[in-house]
């Protein structure tokens, strides 16, 4: 794909796309294709969402499969609701910490969690689909038969090498002749294309219930991992009530934990207690307020993220009066110690929609590290995520692992609302850093005044497994400098690993939709 290919009224481009009808903004163009195609067939939002979401699952497995988890949130213009669908899957049943005494490896047959994003769809197209199930699977299916290798999986399947090729399944498709296919090979996947289509004619049940779950069970346990046909059995996934807040007289809505969600909000809360002057002016003093924000909303929050079934957290107190007027005074103050945090970069994939009716879509769907556990099963094709790694091991931790529970996701879409219409839909991945990458970008939106591509590609900041600052290599290094001073000591990095890529559409006030993607992954948006 070009870097702008037009037809039949639909333009595809790294740069920003604008349109009337609908838009689409993905990680791969053939994902995003599909999900055009199927709102252009007389689909609606959710059909479309499911068609690019299945394609996706397809050509950027490092980042998403049909073996991996989604957060969904749709926002819909006939009664302004907000709806959140929580597709992330659980821990096996016999899960337990003496099972992971040694640890919750990365990779193999114990790392995956049963997977929810498919009975997500399901459940989604049940209440707001318009067409055929069976109808929106043709392109993923079609993809799974062939389809050109991007260059990021090229480069991954290089730089997770020993991972990746160490598992059979992975090796057969990714591997064929000993060496990685490259950028621009064909890729066959003849077990996932059938897959694909049993879904397609079945509907999540053969997943679930049938054969597919049998055969990922089977080709785990004689790895030595646990799971069973039976974990997968009757999983169901979440309707939720999104979180809100505001910023700047605008609401935000996240989903509510086991996501990340709620740390946002809380780095917003502080911020809007700060001049905006502030957030747009001097460089190094702006950065410094969004890294006090990030790290007092992760040091107050960040140990309450978990499965609200089994832990559920204060969200009431969190966003309350008396936590925001502490996360404002300490914004203002001394910067504080760096918490310990997660990897961000991470196995992630994201798709928004926004059509001409003020209805909008914004979706996160992952395998968490990429390529997930690397085991990928030979019987259906499908690569497993490596969830698991999301508990903690520590019997304190809300977050612990116990069986049947869903652990702690980054994953974090979000709906920005100006009054009761959709303003701004923002998905980028990154693990943890999802949260501060979006406050980012928002203040760029609203404090600076960017126009819509600028403000996602401007320079960002990230973190580190240890807490440690990450500034991008194209902020200058007098920026780092005064930072250091600040009390914030910062790394350079660049690239999508440390800084997401972020996918976000803008609504302007007369109903245009503008739609960019960043250029730090393949990432395009699609409009008509």
């Amino acid at each position: 794909m070009s870097k702008t290919d037009s037809f039949a009224g639909t333009t595809v481009s790294r740069s920003p796309v604008y349109g009337t009808r609908g838009m689409v903004v993905s990680g791969h163009s053939l994902a995003s294709l599909a999900g055009l195609r199927t709102l252009e067939r007389g689909g609606s939002m959710v059909d479309a969402m499911i068609a690019c979401s299945a394609a996706l699952s397809v050509v950027v497995p490092q980042a998403t499969s049909l073996g991996g988890d989604a957060f969904i949130l749709y926002h819909r213009a006939s009664d302004g609701r907000t709806i959140g669908m929580n597709a992330s899957g659980h821990a096996p049943a016999a899960a337990t910490l003496d099972v992971y005494k040694a640890g919750i490896p990365h990779r193999g047959p114990l790392a995956f969690s049963v997977p929810g994003m498919i009975r997500g769809w399901e459940r989604m197209h049940a209440r707001y689909g318009k067409l055929p199930w069976a109808d929106l699977f043709a392109d993923a299916a079609a993809l799974a038969e062939a389809h050109p290798l991007s260059r990021v999986l090229a480069g991954a399947l290089d730089l997770f090498r020993e991972d990746v090729e160490g598992d059979a399944g992975c090796r057969d498709v990714y591997y064929p002749d000993g060496e990685p296919l490259p950028a621009g090979a064909i890729v066959r996947q003849p077990a996932l294309a059938r897959t694909v289509g049993l879904i397609a004619e079945q509907g999540s049940s053969v997943f679930y219930e049938g054969e597919i779950a049998q055969s990922i069970a089977a080709a785990a346990r004689a790895q030595g991992g646990v799971v069973t046909a039976d974990d997968f059995a009757g999983y169901e996934p979440e309707w939720v009530e999104p979180l809100e807040s505001g910023y700047r007289g605008l609401t935000i809505r996240v989903m509510p934990p086991n996501s990340y969600g709620v740390l946002m909000l809380m780095q917003l809360n502080a911020l809007d207690g700060v001049d905006p002057a502030e957030l747009s002016g001097d460089e190094s003093r702006r950065l410094a307020y969004l890294m006090r924000a990030q790290r007092a909303a992760f040091a107050a929050g960040q140990k309450h993220i978990a499965d609200p079934r089994t832990n559920p957290a204060p969200i009431d107190r969190l966003l309350g009066d008396e936590t925001t007027a502490a996360l404002r005074a300490e914004v203002s103050g001394a910067a504080q110690t760096a918490p310990a945090m997660a990897h961000p970069a991470a196995g992630t994939s994201c798709i928004t929609i926004a059509d001409g009716e003020g209805n909008g879509i914004s979706v996160v769907q992952s395998v968490f590290h990429v390529f997930g556990s690397a085991f990928l099963d030979p019987g259906t094709g499908i690569l497993m995520n490596n969830r698991m790694t999301g508990f903690s091991t520590d019997p304190e931790s809300a977050n612990v692992l116990v069986p049947n529970k869903r652990p702690a996701h980054t994953l974090n879409p979000v709906v920005v609302l100006d009054g009761d219409r959709v303003r701004y839909l923002l998905t980028t991945p990154g693990g943890p850093s999802q949260t501060l990458s979006h406050v980012q970008i928002l203040n760029n939106l609203v404090d600076r005044g960017m126009e819509l591509t600028a403000a996602i590609e401007a320079p960002r900041w990230s973190i580190t497994l240890q807490g440690e600052t990450l500034l991008d290599e194209a902020f200058d290094d007098g920026i780092a400098d005064r930072l250091a001073e600040e009390g914030f000591p910062v790394k350079r990095a660049a690239g999508a690993a440390y800084f997401g890529s972020a996918k976000v559409i803008e609504v302007a006030k007369d109903g245009v939709l503008m739609g960019a993607a960043d250029r730090r992954r393949e990432a395009f948006a699609v409009g008509a």
